[in-house]
């Protein structure tokens, strides 16, 4: 039966090959040992030839000998976030610590690679920004693990796939009252609720008033505590909301604010605070929160790493940044006397700011730490997952005349995809007015304008509606709600989304499917989720290693076999990038054995444990089905002894292209993407097929033939 059908597509889409033309799926740019953008920059580096190199030959030095440099240096068509991979033939001679450095856009970044296995493929070594042009590099030393021979090859850069804009954002913000103390049932009707309120997305508060609800190591680190010891909110909440049907989103709902002068991080920190020209860190916002200073460079790392860890170790749509400005007095311009803004100011004018808390020179300057500070969050999030929408909810005309959050050089500048300013206005009017003003802010990028609305005491819902209604009229879609009412006991929130307006008003009701990212699909499984997700085989302990995972890790000795299975659930058939993470210590098993589960069998993967720990490290990349539950990477103590410890933390699987055989990413396996499909064929064992032709590549044999096509044709019409 599947044989007669696959002969009934084949004789249909030969009909259509002869109009189609085959669609590119990324820009990609190679550089291999041979060509121009390879530069020897030190010592000798032998020029060997043998099966499994990419290209005619390679380079290789002795890592005994003086130490040697060699890098691959790209010409980009265009700035934008690239996937680095190497290639390199593996061995058992190869060194475990070969030293790549990669200078991007924004920094540097050290990854080291196991070149003795995953020899002959592409291997991930991550996503970066880069500028067009040849700014860009990646470097290799061979100073590396004595008695080795490590490999200079080939270097790919992939260009990411631009994504679409933002699909219609209707949102309502969540603030941490309306989640702490509920029980999951009480968290799923309140989601079905939101839905049946017309929206598509809601924003969770993650970090609130100085205080966070995940386990971020950014924040403890520096100074700060968890709110719970326990529970990750961000990760329940994330299966919850999701799983009915909503977009969910980061919210930072007090940026750079924290609590008061007595909050742990103010007093471990009190040079990071922005202070007026008298000393004063006071403000009178919220009835006396203090502000991180945007000219803190400290102070906005950590907000910057607590950025990137939501970003890559959760499945968050949205990334809202609030309150990333200079905090308030009276108008807000009152502060940026604190040392390192002065300091800083200096350094660019020779002199140090003037008691004019108006000068126009001060003015843009402070701007300006407030533009630096949200293009550093927002490479942040692009780094480690592009396809992650950042937004902010800025104070509308306010903020741009007195809290200096000038939002239109954010959205001109290219590192912000989504504003909705407050316009908490009470009469349409009123609204009207300042949606008028945000409107000519920045009127280039219309699409990336929302509205943030006041659903409160003094707002009726017919008041509610009509502003929205304006807003959509005015091209403007973009909305969310702040429902003033949940901090009481008085209205809950589920009653007041009851009054949206009804089916048939200017916002319609969402389609109800169950929550599938649009392009990018991200999924961690952490050793805190428990079974079904996270199960173990044999004893295992809590690791005392502080390099964890979200919650904390676990650990197993050698001597008999002990295993521990990462489960997920794939919404799309496709090649997957595959990351562990387990925490590093003298006493760990160099040799963990990692098995992963996909498509084509199972593959095994050795992990030197002693080094890399806390953090995300690549161990491939494979052709995995989408699914139900399934396990899909099983790490094992075999062949330790029982002085060494296997860590499991977490695993992360990262869909990198397009699902198997959707050669243009529209989500559906057409007529059209067969085209491309035939035109990448070249028969069995015709060497490895082109980057851009692994979409097609369903047995993962680096060629494309009538396998390929058969396997193709069985997923024909299908998403």
């Amino acid at each position: 039966m599947q044989a007669g059908g696959c002969i009934r597509r084949q004789g249909l889409l030969s009909v259509l090959i002869l109009v189609a033309t085959p669609t590119a799926v990324a820009q990609v740019i190679t550089i291999d040992n041979t060509d121009a953008g390879f530069v020897v920059l030190s010592e000798i580096w032998v020029t060997a030839s043998v099966d499994g190199q990419y290209g005619a030959d390679y380079r290789y030095r002795s890592t005994s000998l003086t130490p040697g440099e060699v890098e691959w240096c790209p010409t980009l068509p265009h700035g934008g976030v690239y996937e680095v991979a190497v290639w390199c033939r593996g061995g058992y001679d190869r060194p475990s610590n070969a030293h790549y450095t990669i200078e991007h856009a924004t920094g540097t970044a050290d990854v080291y690679v196991d070149q003795r296995v995953n020899g002959s493929q592409w291997y991930t070594i991550g996503s970066y920004e880069f500028a067009a042009g040849t700014a860009g590099r990646v470097t290799l030393t061979s100073a590396a693990e004595a008695g080795k021979s490590i490999v200079a090859d080939a270097v790919r850069f992939v260009a990411q796939t631009p994504g679409d804009a933002v699909p219609e954002v209707r949102a309502c913000w969540l603030t941490q009252y309306t989640y702490l103390g509920k029980t999951e049932a009480q968290l799923r009707a309140m989601a079905q609720n939101i839905r049946a309120g017309h929206m598509n997305t809601v924003y969770i508060a993650m970090y609130t008033g100085g205080t966070v609800y995940w386990p971020s190591q950014a924040y403890k680190s520096a100074g700060g505590s968890w709110a719970s010891a326990s529970t990750d909110y961000a990760a329940r909440l994330l299966d919850i909301f999701h799983d009915e049907g909503l977009k969910v989103g980061a919210w930072f709902e007090y940026g750079f604010a924290l609590g008061g002068q007595s909050h742990s991080i103010a007093v471990a920190h009190p040079d990071w605070l922005a202070r007026d020209r008298f000393g004063d860190a006071v403000t009178g916002e919220n009835g006396g929160f203090v502000f991180i200073s945007p000219g803190s460079e400290p102070g906005v790392a950590m907000i910057a790493g607590m950025v990137r860890e939501l970003a890559e170790n959760y499945d968050f749509d949205d990334i809202q940044l609030d309150r990333i400005r200079w905090g308030r007095k009276d108008t807000g311009r009152e502060y940026g006397y604190e040392d390192c803004t002065k300091n800083r100011y200096y350094v660019i004018y020779g002199v140090y700011p003037p008691t004019n808390v108006n000068n126009a020179t001060w003015v843009t300057f402070r701007e300006g730490l407030v533009n630096d500070a949200m293009h550093q969050f927002y490479d942040r999030v692009q780094a480690a997952n592009a396809e992650i929408v950042v937004s902010s909810s800025p104070l509308g005309s306010y903020g741009i005349t007195q809290m200096m959050q000038r939002w239109s050089d954010w959205v001109n500048g290219g590192y912000m995809d989504l504003v909705m300013p407050q316009m908490y206005m009470t009469t349409l009017s009123s609204f009207i007015t300042e949606f008028n003003t945000q409107k000519t802010q920045a009127p280039a990028h219309l699409d990336k304008l929302g509205v943030g609305y006041r659903a409160s005491e003094d707002n009726d819902w017919s008041l509610v509606a009509d502003q929205i209604e304006y807003a959509v009229s005015q091209g403007v879609p973009h909305g969310c709600l702040w429902v003033y009412h949940q901090y009481t006991a008085q209205i809950a929130i589920q009653d007041e989304i009851d009054h949206l307006p009804a089916p048939g008003g200017p916002w319609e009701p969402p389609a109800y499917n169950p929550f599938v990212s649009d392009r990018y699909v991200q999924r961690v499984i952490d050793d805190h989720d428990g079974s079904p997700r996270y199960v173990e085989v044999g004893a295992w302990a809590n690791s005392a290693q502080p390099d964890f995972l979200r919650l904390g890790s676990r650990v197993a000795a050698g001597g008999n076999t002990k295993s521990a299975e990462f489960h997920a659930e794939l919404p799309k058939d496709g090649r997957y990038s595959v990351y562990v993470w387990y925490t590093a210590a003298s006493n760990r098993n160099d040799a963990a054995r990692y098995t992963v589960a996909h498509y084509n069998g199972e593959s095994t993967v050795l992990v030197d444990q002693r080094a890399n720990g806390g953090q995300w490290v690549p161990i491939g990349r494979w052709i995995f089905e989408a699914g139900p539950l399934a396990r899909r990477v099983t790490v094992s103590t075999a062949d330790s002894d029982a002085a060494e410890y296997t860590s499991s933390d977490g695993v992360k699987l990262v869909l990198s292209g397009y699902a198997l055989g959707d050669a243009d990413g529209n989500g559906t396996v057409a007529a059209a993407d067969f085209a491309a499909v035939a035109g990448c064929i070249t028969g069995p064992d015709a060497g490895p097929a082109a980057t851009t032709c692994e979409f097609a590549d369903w047995d993962d044999d680096t060629d494309v033939d009538l396998a390929d096509l058969a396997s193709f044709q069985l997923r024909f019409g299908l998403p």
